[in-house]
């Protein structure tokens, strides 16, 4: 019971039945003070008429009256008084009425108690109304604001300041709102990035199909000798692997911001990792003749997905090659401090223009100094979220000329 008491309308209503049976209590007690003054009254009056008559016939005998009206009954004297009175039919079976003093007594004693009855019905009546009014009240406010959520109104607030279960009920009720309105966000969100997936996915996908079908369709129709052949097959054959490429790219990236991809972290060396990704693009910076230099103090290891994350850096470094003119170089370096790891990687590129430095990072955004006809913008924003799925950042700073550089810091928590 004492749990409840925390409540501030079970301690006012508390309060208040207990000032409600006290003042009750008080008017009884002074119902009941009435009710004696008007016994002895009664009792005066009786036993007065009785003295007068015995004292008019025997003035005498008024000095022995007294004394025995005053001073305590036997219980001796009191059997034979009720004998002599059961003989002329006075007894306490007889009707009030004929007690006329009595009588009034007993009705007056008896409209009191009715209309203190009376009194105590209205007002715990009252008590029971407006105590309960109060909670109805609340609760209406509650279905009024729980039936504006579910129309998709969720700024609706219930407050409350004070301490109980009706403060619990209104935190637990706009915690419900956060929750559901979180909810449909998400949904929506889920929703328009399906939209914008297959809208991509359409659009990426529509120029090599309208090649490779203009491609199959000359093959069809028109002469062609096995040169021309073979290099429409080999131009087919060269859409269908960016095609491929694009898809597979599309889906981790759209995987990772639907978080629908769980990362395996261990806890390894960070320098391997960068090195698998070097070797991983070994042959196409030989072609042209790009060197690709790491610059390492120390092992460093990191909590990380070595697959993802070495995309991730593969996507940043293919992203130098192609735009670096033949014979240049990407460097890159590894720094561990206290504070983070940080993994550099710059080129001697072409450069990016400052107005798109801000959007490098969106699917399928080229800038407009690129000179790569076939790139379609999708590598720097799949970095960009694999590595926030490492709960690292990604900056870019750029000279149009000199060259790009990159740079991924993992904070240490």
């Amino acid at each position: 019971m004492k749990r409840y008491f925390i409540n501030p309308e079970l301690k006012k209503s508390s309060i208040l039945l207990l000032s409600l049976m006290t003042l009750f209590l008080f008017l009884s007690l002074y119902l009941l003070k009435l009710h004696h003054d008007s016994l002895k009254e009664d009792y005066v009056n009786s036993l007065g008429a009785i003295t007068a008559r015995i004292t008019e016939r025997n003035p005498e005998l008024e000095k022995e009256i007294i004394p025995l009206i005053t001073k305590q009954v036997s219980e001796t004297e009191a059997i034979k008084g009720k004998a002599i009175l059961n003989q002329y039919g006075l007894s306490k079976e007889l009707e009030d009425e004929l007690f006329p003093n009595v009588n009034k007594t007993i009705a007056k004693n008896s409209y009191s108690t009715i209309v203190m009855f009376i009194l105590m019905i209205i007002f715990l009546f009252a008590f029971n109304y407006f105590q309960y009014g109060f909670f109805y009240e609340k609760l209406s406010r509650l279905t009024t604001a729980a039936n504006r959520v579910v129309d998709g109104d969720y700024d609706i607030t219930i407050s409350e300041n004070k301490e109980g279960d009706f403060s619990k009920l209104a935190v637990s009720f706009n915690s419900m709102r956060e929750a559901i309105r979180n909810n449909i966000s998400e949904l929506i969100g889920e929703k328009q990035f399906l939209v914008n997936l297959l809208s991509d996915i359409s659009h990426q996908l529509k120029t090599p199909l309208s090649s490779m079908i203009i491609y199959n369709d000359i093959m069809l129709h028109k002469e062609l000798s096995k040169e021309q052949r073979e290099t429409f097959l080999v131009n087919n054959q060269n859409q269908l692997h960016r095609m491929i490429w694009l898809i597979k790219s599309i889906l981790k990236l759209a995987k990772l911001d639907a978080n629908a991809i769980e990362l395996v972290k261990d806890n390894q060396s960070l320098n391997e990792t960068i090195q698998d990704s070097m070797e991983a693009l070994e042959s196409k910076a030989l072609e042209r003749n790009i060197r690709i230099n790491l610059m390492e103090r120390e092992e460093v290891f990191l909590e990380h997905d070595r697959l993802w994350l070495e995309e991730a850096l593969i996507n940043i470094i293919k992203n130098g090659i192609e735009h670096t003119p033949r014979d240049g170089e990407i460097n890159l370096e590894l720094v561990e401090n206290p504070i983070y790891i940080r993994i550099v990687i710059e080129d001697t590129g072409e450069g990016i223009k400052e107005e798109d430095l801000p959007n490098i990072f969106k699917r399928f955004y080229k800038a407009k100094t690129s000179q790569k006809s076939d790139s379609v913008g999708i590598g720097l924003a799949l970095a960009k979220s694999i590595v926030e799925a490492h709960n690292g950042f990604i900056e870019v700073q750029s000279t149009i000329g000199v060259g790009t550089r990159f740079t991924i810091t993992f904070l240490k928590y």
